[in-house]
Order: structure tokens, then sequence, then C-alpha cells
């Protein structure tokens, strides 16, 4: 039995979807579990209860966090889209402008490897120019060991950021970035 004065935040975020309710407990966990329903029910139930045991640790006090209406901030939870990344590169040419684009589809779109056609459609809709031969430059990546053929989808090959692959592109390409 919970206290009528006890209040509850709950604030989870998965993917492009944030879920927040502040107000007193059995209220907020209503609520929540509506939204919840509502806008995560093809999300795994334990990847919701991750995050949200993620938000609450990461406030233990339940203390005001300096924001006057008692929301966190969200700027902080974004990330850097495609275009961004790719500006922070300062000109890459347009082989590495394939690799760019292969880092972030593994590492902000959490893809476990990726295809020719998409970089190709990633690059087109964040308006990043590719080279006329992406299939070669992706095949002169794996030369240089920065990427490697691990699969064949759809009757194309598919890559992944070797270590060496991800230094690069962190390190040298983007190394303003973070």
């Amino acid at each position: 039995m919970s206290d009528e004065s006890e209040t509850l935040h709950l604030h989870v975020s998965v993917g492009d979807i944030t879920i927040e309710v502040d107000g007193p407990v059995d209220d907020a966990e209503t609520w929540f579990e509506a939204l919840r329903e509502d806008y995560l029910a093809d999300v795994d139930p334990e990847t919701v209860a991750n995050a949200a045991t993620a938000e609450s640790n990461s406030n233990p006090s339940g203390e005001s966090d300096g924001n006057p209406n008692g929301h966190q901030a969200q700027s902080s939870e974004k990330s850097k889209s495609l275009q961004e990344f790719y500006k922070l590169a300062n000109d890459p040419t347009k082989r590495d402008s394939a690799l760019i684009v292969g880092w972030y589809l593994e590492y902000h779109e959490d893809q476990d490897n990726f295809t020719k056609p998409e970089i190709e459609e990633r690059a087109t809709d964040a308006k990043i120019s590719l080279g006329a031969n992406v299939s070669r430059d992706l095949s002169n990546q794996v030369k240089d060991s920065y990427l490697e053929k691990v699969d064949e989808r759809d009757g194309q090959d598919a890559y992944h950021l070797t270590l060496s692959g991800e230094d690069y592109v962190e390190e040298e390409l983007l190394s303003q970035s973070e």
C-alpha cells in the first residue's frame, strides 16, 4: 500500500519512443502501463523494464535535477544524426563516406551488418553523396581491413566494421565528434 503523498516520476526511452509520467504512485503506474501498451507493445517487456531501471538509477535520490518543471532535460539524451556526424568528418572521400554511413548503421541504428543498398538508401536520406561505384568502395574498405564481409542478404554482400574500421572512423574521421 502506498502513501497518497508519495509521487513517482517515470521516464523511459526505447529507440525513438519516450514515455514520461509524473504523479501519485498508483496513478503514474497506471498511466505508464497504458502508454507502454499503446506505444511500446512491439518492444520486449524486459527491454522496457531495463530502460526504466536505468532511468531510475540515474537519479536514485528522486530529487529535482534543477529543471523547473521537474522533468529531465531531453537534449543530453539525443544523439547526433548521420548528417551531423558526416559534417564532423570534414570533407571525407566518397569511399570514407560509405564507411561513415556503415558505421552509423551499426552503432546508431543497431544493425548487426549492412549491405550496399542500405548504405545507398541511408546516404540518400541524409543527403550524403557517395562515389559512383559503391561496390568498389566497399571492396576497397575490405582490402584495407576496415570492413569484413560477414553474410549475404537478398543477393547482396553484407558487411560490418572491423575493430580497425571502428578506430579509423572514430579516431581519424570523426575525432571532433566525441
